[in-house]
């Protein structure tokens, strides 16, 4: 198995295929609007800010990943507020297009473009930027159950039972 083979598993755990842990597609089933919106204290996030902010750092780096440089965020902050008012399934269709569109990227791609620098004075190549993605995808699957959990409005039977 190449690195490319790799994320895309990767990919592929975080989005739709529950692995080692549960996928974002199982993670937001069936959850409403209203616990999207729940915050368990003020300094807190809700799960759809954790989606905008996942939604944000994706498309961001699929952008790089396909020649296009968007301007940087100033506040890592905003990324966590919707900037355009998507209702909650726009919010859940806009992320998984995004990784659906990660994936094809990823399987279209030749292998040396992990070694690739996205552009001209960048400090990591593409093989270290897709890890820190696919690590940060899960650490916030990771926090989007908790808050289900927290909530009462998980189910066992999705993946995770502790």
């Amino acid at each position: 198995m190449n690195r490319k083979d790799i994320f895309l598993q990767q990919l592929t755990a975080c989005f739709d295929q529950n692995h080692w842990f549960v996928s974002i597609k199982n993670a937001l089933d069936g959850l409403t609007e209203e616990q999207a919106l729940w915050k368990s204290g003020d300094k807190t996030n809700s799960i759809w800010e954790i989606v905008n902010h996942l939604n944000f750092w994706n498309k961001l780096y699929y952008d790089r990943f396909q020649g296009v440089f968007p301007d940087n965020v100033d506040d890592n902050y905003n990324t966590f507020q919707s900037v355009d008012g998507s209702s909650w399934q726009e919010t859940v269709d806009r992320c998984y297009q995004i990784l659906s569109d990660w994936r094809e990227a990823l399987e279209n791609s030749e292998e040396v473009k992990l070694d690739a620098l996205p552009k001209e004075n960048y400090q990591n190549n593409w093989a270290e930027i897709l890890s820190n993605v696919m690590i940060h995808n899960a650490y916030h699957l990771g926090q989007i159950v908790h808050i289900r959990k927290e909530q009462h409005a998980w189910d066992a039977k999705q993946g995770v039972k502790g």
